[in-house]
């Protein structure tokens, strides 16, 4: 069965921040079809403004959506884009949009939020008690506003059950990324983040703030190890002295953790050494060698081999492909 996804044209929109997840959707549709040998597209993706007519963005361009979104009844997920300015003006001239949110959301529609869009999710009462964040410059405001939504200043993206808040238009494509995950698999996910790496800055993990994984995770001594393992993830670890330092046997720290996390603590530490090395790849001209010693991987053809794994392509390819070109004077 297709999932709807419904992206919303607003007045006074930031269009990037509609454009580029609608063209990663697009993008992942079309490798789900090459990589399956499929004409089918799992994806179906509208763009709808209220009152079906173009919205009008920066520049003099504009958006022609497909639809009203009074004609959409049920959909999967929703993508709001950031707003320029104080959002407040567009709160107060969608006030029917909002219900419309509302209404969604009950009906198990998954909602995301792009910068300051985040405001119209707030005024739908739909994060109240929950985490969320939004545009650096709309942090003040926002906390006056909404005195009963936990502000995270310091996580470009937040989640919490069916809510999505991403800080800025390139954690929107961090999200994105992570959602093509979830619906497609990571190898489609993989494939699409390296068509847009440049637009991609951050790991989805680094920037991720998630209600579940914190406050709904009633395993402490697991969340207290899951601390120690990303500190210490360069380092040669031993499950037993780490289940002893927690007072719990070996088997007993192996059960909860896969419980609590759903991987098991060596998967866990795997996936934590190679965002890591991505990170590396990225920033820095360390050897690969030099980046497999310094997450922690000892044997640089295991590295190698488990790096292309994850990512689907050699620690070599991945940084070839996330490093923009350089440029020099000669």
């Amino acid at each position: 069965m297709d999932t709807r996804i419904t992206l919303i044209a607003i007045e006074h929109m930031l269009g990037t921040s509609l454009t580029l997840p609608m063209e990663m959707l697009n993008a992942a549709n079309a490798t789900f079809q090459a990589y399956h040998k499929t004409r089918q597209q799992p994806l179906e993706i509208i763009v709808g403004s209220w009152d079906g007519q173009p919205v009008a963005i920066t520049g003099g361009l504009s958006i022609t959506p497909h639809c009203s979104l009074k004609d959409i009844e049920t959909t999967d997920l929703i993508i709001i884009p950031g707003l320029w300015r104080n959002p407040h003006t567009t709160i107060h001239n969608h006030q029917p949009l909002i219900k419309w949110l509302q209404q969604q959301y009950q009906r198990q529609a998954t909602i995301c939020a792009a910068g300051t869009g985040v405001a119209l999710i707030a005024e739908a009462s739909l994060l109240d008690n929950q985490p969320a964040t939004t545009h650096w410059y709309y942090f003040d405001t926002f906390s006056r506003r909404y005195p009963n939504i936990e502000l995270c200043r310091h996580h470009l993206i937040t989640h919490s059950e069916r809510i999505y808040c991403a800080g800025s238009v390139n954690s929107i494509a961090d999200l994105t990324v992570h959602l093509i995950g979830k619906l497609l698999g990571e190898k489609i996910a993989t494939r699409v983040e390296q068509q847009f790496s440049r637009e991609i800055r951050r790991p989805y993990e680094t920037s991720f703030y998630s209600f579940e994984d914190t406050r709904n995770h009633q395993d402490e001594a697991i969340i207290e190890a899951q601390q120690w393992i990303s500190s210490n993830h360069s380092q040669s670890i031993h499950w037993q002295q780490l289940a002893e330092q927690l007072q719990m046997s070996l088997r007993t720290f192996n059960r909860r953790f896969k419980a609590a996390t759903h991987q098991t603590p060596s998967s866990y530490l795997q996936k934590i050494r190679i965002q890591a090395a991505k990170e590396l790849l990225n920033h820095t001209n360390l050897t690969i060698a030099e980046i497999s010693d310094a997450v922690g991987f000892n044997d640089e053809g295991y590295f190698a081999r488990t790096f292309k794994k994850h990512a689907l392509a050699s620690p070599s390819d991945y940084r070839h492909q996330v490093r923009g070109k350089l440029f020099s004077l000669t």
